[in-house]
This record gives structure tokens, sequence and C-alpha cells, in this order.
């Protein structure tokens, strides 16, 4: 029996993903993974409307997948929304319009199934064991917090206060200048209460980062401290705190013509990486956690395990109750 293939998008306020897989049971293995820096959600913030320029990146890119999908035969596919398409007023023109070329519908994901399919991905790539871990993901628009151990979610939310949403909400300086810092955290502060009050009741001890950002910061310490050949893969990396407050003091001191040249920081990370660490920054500092895990996998692995989960149980319940001759 062949393997089963599909393929999961994921269409991000920065940058739309494409995976790529194929499974026999309940193992797999990734055929292709392709991000397209679209950036369908600047300029969004304020209009609340898809510009016609981040409109045509984004059915280009839509193109280019539809394209890559025929080179696989992948007709399985599943394709997901998120902050962008959960505010802009002319994101389901935007779905319509993909839809037609993908040939597949596009279904707008609320924040909380947002965290969820995040923490499906992450705890099949981070052993959590039974202390609650602080989950965070990054994303243009929006970041998801999630409280969970190996076995269940104790507390999630989404919060529309994404890298590119600050960067839009605190503009100017390059590189970053204190005062900036201090009003972005400021604001955080304010925004995050709940999550201040979850990690202490939670008594969170770990921050996990899904992909993303994490994965840039991973990659910059990997290469700055000569870690590179000690480095065994595997789907989680332990930053250590240390090296982390370095790089942060490097980023931020940084402009982005200069971090454009840091190694692990694709170009299309470039104009957001600052903000990113800036959060992650805050949130170790209010929470006194000094452990940083990074996961490999977050929302589109996610919903590429449920998948497989689906499809298993399916065949399950097909074998054991199979449909009798007349």
């Amino acid at each position: 029996m062949k393997p089963s293939r599909a393929a999961v998008i994921d269409l991000g306020t920065n940058t739309f993903h494409l995976l790529i897989m194929e499974w026999e049971g309940m193992q797999f293995r990734i055929l292709e993974k392709l991000q397209i820096p679209v950036k369908i959600g600047k300029g969004t913030f304020h209009s609340l409307m898809i510009s016609e320029e981040a409109f045509a990146r984004g059915i280009e890119a839509i193109k280019k997948f539809k394209s890559l999908l025929d080179s696989y035969a992948i007709s399985n596919v599943e394709i997901y929304g998120t902050s962008t398409f959960r505010n802009a007023k002319n994101g389901p023109h935007f779905a319509t319009e993909a839809e037609n070329i993908i040939g597949k519908p596009i279904r707008t994901i609320s924040g909380e199934e947002e965290a969820e399919l995040i923490f499906t991905g992450v705890k099949n790539a981070v052993p959590l064991g039974d202390s609650p871990h602080l989950i965070m993901d990054i994303g243009g628009g929006s970041v998801e917090f999630i409280i969970g151990n190996n076995r269940s979610i104790f507390w999630m939310k989404s919060y529309e206060i994404g890298a590119a949403r600050l960067i839009d909400r605190f503009p100017g300086t390059d590189p970053m200048i204190n005062d900036k810092i201090n009003k972005v955290e400021k604001f955080l502060e304010a925004e995050l209460i709940e999550l201040w009050e979850q990690t202490s009741n939670y008594n969170v001890k770990t921050l996990v980062g899904a992909s993303g950002s994490f994965e840039s910061l991973g990659k910059m310490e990997r290469n700055i401290f000569n870690l590179e050949k000690k480095a065994q893969y595997t789907l989680h990396h332990e930053i250590d705190y240390y090296h982390f407050e370095h790089i942060y003091q490097q980023i931020i001191s940084a402009t982005q013509q200069e971090i454009a040249n840091f190694p692990g920081i694709p170009a299309f990370r470039v104009e957001m990486i600052s903000m990113a660490v800036v959060m992650i920054h805050y949130v170790l500092k209010r929470t006194q956690i000094h452990k940083i895990t990074t996961s490999d996998y977050a929302l589109k692995e996610g919903v590429m395990l449920r998948l497989m989960e689906t499809y298993a149980n399916n065949k399950e319940r097909i074998e054991n109750n199979p449909v009798k001759g007349s």
C-alpha cells in the first residue's frame, strides 16, 4: 500500500507556509516545506483592509503553492487563515480567490483553535512531562500563549498583538531605543494581565517557543557560541538563558541592515525580529522564567498530526466494521 500524502497551508499575517508530507500509520516524513514572505497584514491594522499590493503578493504565493501541490499530485489539502483573515474586511474576498486557484476551501480559525493546534504540534516535538509549561507562538498579527503539560491544556489565550501589529503601533527608531522598548513593555504589562496571573497560578518554570522567531534565536545561539558541532538534530532545542540575554542585547542594538547579516535570521524575519525579542525578553523578565526551549513544530504540524490521527481512526473503524456483502 502506498503511503498517504497531504498538505497543510498556513496563511499567516507575515508569511504563508506550505507543508507537504506522506505517512504510514503515525510515522511520517516531510516532502516539502515552503515559506513565502507575503506580509499580507502590512497596513491592515488601522484600515482593516488587505491592501492591493499585499493581496497581489498573497495570490502569487497561492499560485506557487498550487504548482507545487500539482507536482506532488496532492489532493488532500488543509488551508487555514489566521489573524489577518479574522480581522480584515476583505479577507473573505481573498479566501474566495485563493479557493478558486487551489480548489479547496480556506478555513479562518479562531485564536483559540489556533492555540490548540499549536499545542498539538508542540507536545509532539517537546517532552513536556507532567509540569506546566508556557508555550508562546509569535505571529505577525497575533501571539498565542498556552499553559499545558504532555496531557492537556490548562489555560490558553490568543492576543492580537503580533510583532507586525506592535511595529505598526510603535513605529520609528532603527535600532530600537530604550524609550520605545519601555513603551512596548508598558503596553504588554497592561495587555497580558491574565497571562501574569495564570503563569503564577501554575508556577510555570519553562518557556517553550514555537518555531518562527525562536527557531532563528536557536540558530543564532548555535552559531555565535560555536554549538553547531555539539548539536544533534532533535525537534526541540534548549537556549541558554544567558546566551539569550546576549543575543537580545545584540539584536536591539543593531539596525535592520546589520540584523540582515546576523547568522540564523532569514530575510523575511529581519523586520520583525527586534520586536519579537522585546516581547520574549519581557515575558521572561515578568514571569521570572529562566529556561527556554524551542519547538520545531507549531500550527501546521499540529494540523498534520490531527489529520493523521483522524485518518488512522477512520481506517480502524472501517476495518473493525466491514460492510457485509448482500
